[in-house]
C-alpha cells in the first residue's frame, strides 16, 4: 500500500487570526480541514507536541513541562532530549515501517532514531559551541548532508535565526530524495509574541513565518496522496498577574535562598507558562508535602488561581513527585524567584519576563489535508490528534493513551 508523504508543521505563537495573512502570502492553500485541540491539557509547545507525537498524555510522555526540571540549573536555557520520552514515538513507528523520517526543531529528538534529525537545543553549558552542540545532537545523516557543508562553508549558526535554518534545511531534504514523514517546527514568531506582545515586531515575525512555510510547502509539493498538517500553538494573551509561588514555599521554610538565588530545596515550584508544577523530594513525609500544599493555598486564594493536586505524579524525577499543579487564569505567568513579591497584578516595572504567554482555556485548530485525515471538523487532545495521524499513515502508537479525534457530542449529551 502507498500510504504518500506526510508534512507536519508546527508553529509557535501562530493565532487563528493569522491564518487570513498566511493565506494572503501564499503559505496556505487548498482546501484544509480545521480540527479543534480541545482547552485544557499541555499549553505550552514542548508538552504539547510531545503528547502529539507519541499520542499520549503529559503524565506518560515523560515531558511535562516547557524546560526540564533543572533545579541545579535554574539560569540556564535547558532542553527535552530524546532519552526523556517515556512513549514511543510516531517517528519510531515510521522508522520500524521503513520509512525516512526527519524531525527539524522538534521538541526532545536530541538522540533519537531519527534519519534527519536537527533538534537546535539550547544547552550550551554543556557544550563548548554551538556548532559543537548543533553536530553533536543532530543525527549523522543530518550532519553530513546539510552542516558540514555550511559549516565548512562559514556559517555562523548564533546569526542565523532557527526558522531560517530550519526551511532552508527542510526544502534541501524534501528536494534531495524521498522523505515519508517530515515534522518541522517554527518558534520565531511565538519568541517575539511572547518578548514584546502584539506590534510591530510581531507583524514582522509573521511575515517571516509565512516565508518559511512557503519555502517548505513549495518543496514538499504535496500532490494527492500526500498529507499535510499545520498546527499552532494555544493562544497568546498580554501577561497580566505575574505569581511567584517559591517565595511562599520559601517564607514557610521550604527552600533556602542565597541571596536571590534558589540554594536548596524541600518542595519547590517549577514554572510552566501560565501553570506552576510542585515538586516535593520523595524523601519527604505527609507533614511535609501538607504543609507546601497549605503555603501555596495562601496564594491561591487570590481569585484568579486554582491549587489543583494530582495522583499521577509520583516519580517525577529521580528526586522528586509532583502533588500539585497551581494554575492562573488567562493572562497569569508562573515565575521561578523564591525573592520576589509572591503576587504582581498588571504591569511591573521591575519585571523583564514575557510580555505574553499562552492560554490553556482557548482551544487550537490544527488544519490538515490528505488521505486518512478527517475531511469534517472533529476535536480532540493533543493525543487524539497524534493517533489519529498514526491512523491516517497505517502506524500504531503503543503508548497511546488516546482514542482519536472525534465528532463533539452534542449539547445536553455527556
Amino acid at each position: 500500500m502507498t500510504i504518500g508523504r506526510t508534512l507536519l508543521l508546527a508553529v509557535d505563537g501562530l493565532d487563528e487570526q493569522d491564518l487570513a495573512t498566511l493565506r494572503r502570502e501564499g503559505a496556505l492553500s487548498g482546501d484544509l480541514t480545521a480540527l479543534q485541540i480541545r482547552a485544557g491539557g499541555p499549553s505550552e509547545p514542548a508538552p504539547a507536541l510531545a503528547s502529539l507525537v507519541t499520542g499520549a498524555s503529559v503524565a506518560h510522555t515523560g515531558v511535562a513541562t516547557q524546560v526540564p526540571f533543572r533545579p541545579d540549573l535554574p539560569d540556564s536555557r535547558s532542553t527535552w532530549y530524546a532519552s526523556s520520552v517515556t512513549a514511543p514515538t510516531l517517528f519510531e513507528a515510521a522508522r520500524e515501517r521503513g520509512l525516512t523520517t526527519a524531525a527539524l526543531h522538534w521538541p526532545a529528538t536530541a538522540g533519537a532514531e531519527i534519519d534527519l534529525c536537527l533538534p537546535l537545543v539550547e544547552d550550551l553549558r554543556r557544550y563548548r559551541t554551538r556548532w559543537d552542540m548543533a553536530e553533536r545532537t543532530s543525527s549523522p545523516r543530518m550532519v553530513a548532508e546539510h552542516l558540514v557543508p555550511r559549516r565548512e562553508a562559514g556559517v555562523q549558526l548564533s546569526q542565523v535565526p532557527s526558522d531560517d535554518l530550519v526551511a532552508e534545511i527542510a526544502a534541501e531534504a524534501l528536494i534531495r530524495g524521498p522523505v515519508q514523514l517530515l515534522a518541522a517546527r517554527l518558534t520565531g514568531l511565538g519568541i517575539v509574541r511572547r518578548e514584546s506582545g502584539p506590534g510591530a515586531a510581531a507583524e514582522r515575525a509573521l511575515l517571516d513565518t509565512a516565508d518559511a512555510l512557503r519555502q517548505i510547502q513549495c518543496a514538499f509539493a504535496p500532490d494527492a496522496e500526500d498529507r499535510v498538517l499545520l498546527v499552532p500553538g494555544r493562544r497568546l494573551v498580554p501577561a497580566a498577574l505575574l505569581v511567584h509561588p517559591n517565595a511562599a514555599l520559601a517564607a514557610a521554610g521550604l527552600l533556602r535562598t542565597d541571596g536571590t538565588r534558589l540554594d536548596g530545596f524541600r518542595a519547590l515550584v517549577w514554572p510552566d507558562g501560565p501553570r506552576g508544577v510542585l515538586h516535593v523530594r520523595r524523601e519527604e513525609g505527609d507533614a511535609l508535602r501538607t504543609a507546601a500544599l497549605e503555603a501555596l493555598a495562601e496564594i491561591a486564594a487570590h481569585s484568579r488561581l486554582q491549587l489543583r493536586t494530582v495522583d499521577d505524579g509520583v516519580g517525577a524525577t529521580e528526586a522528586t513527585d509532583v502533588i500539585a499543579v497551581l494554575e492562573g487564569t488567562p493572562g497569569t505567568v508562573v515565575g521561578l524567584s523564591p525573592t520576589h513579591r509572591p503576587l504582581v497584578d498588571g504591569d511591573d516595572p521591575y519585571y523583564a519576563g514575557p510580555r505574553a504567554v499562552s492560554d490553556p482555556s482557548a482551544p487550537a485548530a490544527a488544519l490538515v489535508r490528505g488521505p486518512g485525515l478527517p475531511s469534517s471538523p472533529v476535536e480532540g487532545s493533543w493525543a487524539d490528534l497524534g493517533v489519529t495521524l498514526a491512523h491516517a499513515l497505517d502506524l500504531e502508537l503503543s503508548g497511546a493513551t488516546a482514542q482519536g479525534m472525534h465528532r463533539a457530542a452534542p449539547l445536553g449529551r455527556a
